[in-house]
């Protein structure tokens, strides 16, 4: 090793001066780099805990909020079960209507038709 040191010819000294600058400032760059990749990671791994522990709650609500939402809907279910036996004949007379109005019409106005000539039959 000592040798190389005392090798250096004059010539080349200069060129290794250079040589020595420039690593020396590839390692300057590639330790900032390492430091700002580590301060970004650190950063990155508080964000990432942040949006978790705000999901984490967020999702805690929502699973709340629809739990008491199920139960609401639960119970208006049995009650309208508990009215079933009003609502399916309303259910099916609804679904009848137009076809019963039209009969009644009908009836009603055969109904006036024969008390009407009958009317005029009896006079």
């Amino acid at each position: 090793m000592e040798r190389r040191e005392n090798w250096i010819c004059d010539a080349h000294e200069e060129s290794f001066r250079i040589l020595h600058q420039k690593l020396d400032a590839i390692i300057e760059r590639q330790i900032d780099y390492v430091k700002t990749s580590a301060r970004i990671e650190s950063k990155q791994e508080q964000i990432e805990k942040i949006v978790t522990n705000g999901l984490s709650h967020n999702l805690a609500d929502l699973s709340k909020k629809l739990d008491g939402f199920c139960e609401e809907v639960r119970g208006r279910l049995n009650s309208l079960e508990d009215f079933q036996w009003f609502r399916l004949p309303v259910t099916k007379l609804r679904d009848k209507i137009f076809w019963v109005a039209l009969k009644v019409a009908l009836a009603g106005g055969g109904l006036y038709l024969i008390f009407y000539y009958m009317g005029g039959v009896l006079k």
